[in-house]
């Protein structure tokens, strides 16, 4: 049982969301930390290898906390891998 449960927490702890408002706002939930900033393009950790990229115009960091994060402007695309 308990090995069950740690499995389950472990799939906990390692997942992510995101979700897109009106083209104009992301929020990314369960990231860990910030790989890369810029105005045209934000990359997060999501564990050892995955990443989340935000491509889009003038976009930026309306708010950061240690995983969870508001990014706004002109999105143009969202891809993980």
């Amino acid at each position: 049982m308990a090995k069950i449960l740690d499995l389950e927490l472990a799939a906990l702890v390692n997942s992510f969301k995101y979700s897109v408002y009106g083209g104009h706002t992301v929020v990314v939930e369960g990231h860990r930390g910030l790989v890369s900033f810029s105005s045209e393009k934000i990359i997060f950790r999501l564990g050892k290898t995955e990443r989340l990229e935000i491509i889009g115009e003038e976009i930026s960091i309306k708010q950061l906390t240690k995983n969870f994060t508001v990014v706004t402007g002109k999105i143009k695309g969202v891809s993980n891998g």
